[in-house]
């Protein structure tokens, strides 16, 4: 699989990975005049719109060779699984300046990185005891029309209950990386709270159609997107 990436979105480690610019102009050449009959290389659209280019549709000759001009710089980097020739870092200003992973692992947790990609990632829950409350007591007293049902031994006990979970911004997993290019940047460690309501609603994987569950649902990791 070939991909083009911006040298800040590439690793120190994965530049063994890294497609010499001289031949990497080469292979996206042919693949920016070929657009529209072959499989597009991905990673093109994001080169283009660098370049103020058109993305959909296909390129004169001087677009071609100015979208071709930030590949041969080592600006943009073609990542393929098996190189003919691995880029220099000696020879190319934008390779030399490619992050490691260990390194800005580090940095983002001695709190020294303060914003960029990442994911929403649950740090706590909590019962909102006044209001659940109420609802408790309505619950407890719809009960007692359920002859020998034990009370809280079924969800409707819980109905409208609610809860607040606190999600906090955290970087990516090494094994992530390749969700870094598309995630929003928001300054680590900051949090957001949602509640949480326990009701009754649609739900495909259980036989009945429904169940009873928190919602809005909150996944443990929940990736953001750009413009989400």
């Amino acid at each position: 699989m070939e991909r083009l990436s911006h040298w800040g979105e590439v690793w120190k480690e994965d530049l063994c990975s890294v497609e010499d610019p001289f031949l990497a102009v080469i292979n996206v050449r042919r693949n920016l005049r070929s657009r529209g009959y072959v499989r597009e290389i991905e990673g093109v659209t994001g080169l283009l719109r660098s370049c103020g280019l058109y993305t959909s549709r296909s390129l004169t000759g001087d677009e071609v060779e100015m979208a071709l001009r930030p590949v041969g710089t080592g600006e943009w980097m073609l990542l393929k699984k098996e190189p003919f020739l691995s880029i220099d870092p000696d020879r190319y200003w934008f390779a030399r300046m490619c992050r490691s992973k260990s390194e800005r692992e580090r940095l983002v947790s001695a709190g020294f990185v303060d914003s960029g990609p990442g994911k929403w990632k649950i740090v706590g829950i909590r019962i909102n005891k006044g209001a659940s409350s109420a609802a408790f007591i309505a619950n407890f007293l719809a009960s007692r029309g359920d002859e020998g049902r034990v009370f809280l031994s079924s969800g409707k006990d819980y109905a409208n209950t609610t809860r607040t979970v606190t999600q906090k911004w955290v970087a990516l997993d090494s094994q992530e990386r390749d969700f870094a290019p598309s995630s929003a940047i928001h300054r680590y460690g900051v949090l957001r709270k949602t509640i949480q309501v326990y009701v009754e609603a649609d739900d495909h994987w259980d036989i009945s159609g429904a169940s009873w569950h928190w919602r809005p649902v909150i996944a443990n990791e929940v990736y953001e997107f750009k413009g989400e």
